[in-house]
């Protein structure tokens, strides 16, 4: 069966290491940087105080959080707000791209950061801002041009604010019994593993697990079953596995309701989001 992200090993790579001298101003307030990883490889937990997004093109992004673990098939990103403290990953050879922007920003207006860019989610990206986030990552703000720059930004900015969210994010609960519940899930991510089986198995009432839930998470227990399913279908991908393989890997009795399951999630049958 899929072991759970949370178990899997990953090594070290200072090449990754956050950008703490990115020389951000109200004249730069957006930077990218561009890197080629040549195997697995991760950044330890830590915050800044600037926005970041994170993807790939070729290669699966995990982040994770206190609060979820974003784990993201390539072409799509995981935006980060300030503050929020953040461990990233990739999951196999391939470049990966990080933009940063200000808070204070003449690009992303206050009433942006308010509404859904004050938390972490992740979105598909686009051609567009695929090409224009590999042009300012690969030439400096000098070789560009100040008015190539400012027009840069501005096509970047509306991309990324245009850009329709996809649930991939689960999150995780921080009461221990619920936490512990959603670890042995994550162990031996089933479709068939039930709320019952697992509430007996943390010493809990089904009840009380609903609850909490609800209370904690925001949603039902079959509503984050399906996310955890997805999350582990991706992690998969990226090893190159079969659909047909996943979906039995995760307990699907058929191909078509795996694939069933991914295009209620994300909009789109298994082999379109999954691969790239």
């Amino acid at each position: 069966m899929a072991k759970s992200i949370e178990n899997q090993s990953i090594r070290h790579d200072p090449s990754m290491e956050p950008m703490t001298h990115l020389d951000l101003n109200e004249q730069t307030p957006i930077r990218a940087i561009a890197k080629q990883v040549v195997e697995r490889a991760e950044v330890e937990l830590h915050h800044h105080p600037w926005g970041q997004m994170v993807f790939s093109d070729t290669g699966v992004v995990q982040v994770k959080t206190p609060q979820a673990a974003y784990l993201v098939p390539p072409q799509h990103a995981v935006w980060i707000p300030p503050g929020i403290a953040h461990a990233a990953s990739l999951l196999e050879r391939a470049q990966i791209f990080s933009v940063y922007m200000l808070r204070t920003n003449r690009y992303f207006h206050d009433a942006v950061w308010q509404n859904s860019w004050g938390e972490c989610h992740c979105f598909q990206v686009s051609v567009l801002l695929h090409e224009l986030v590999r042009r300012i990552a690969t030439q400096t703000v000098h070789d560009l041009g100040e008015d190539n720059y400012t027009a840069i930004c501005t096509l970047i900015s509306t991309e990324v604010i245009q850009a329709e969210s996809v649930p991939v994010g689960l999150p995780m609960p921080a009461d221990k019994r619920l936490r512990h519940l959603c670890d042995l899930f994550l162990q031996a991510p089933l479709q068939s593993t039930t709320l019952p089986v697992l509430a007996t198995q943390v010493g809990a009432s089904e009840s009380t697990i609903a609850r909490l839930f609800k209370q904690e998470l925001q949603m039902t227990f079959s509503q984050w079953r399906q996310q955890a399913l997805l999350t582990s279908a991706i992690g998969m991908a990226a090893k190159k596995m079969a659909i047909s393989t996943i979906a039995q890997e995760l307990g699907y009795s058929t191909h078509s309701a795996f694939a069933a399951m991914v295009t209620s999630l994300v909009g789109k049958p298994p082999k379109a989001f999954l691969y790239r």
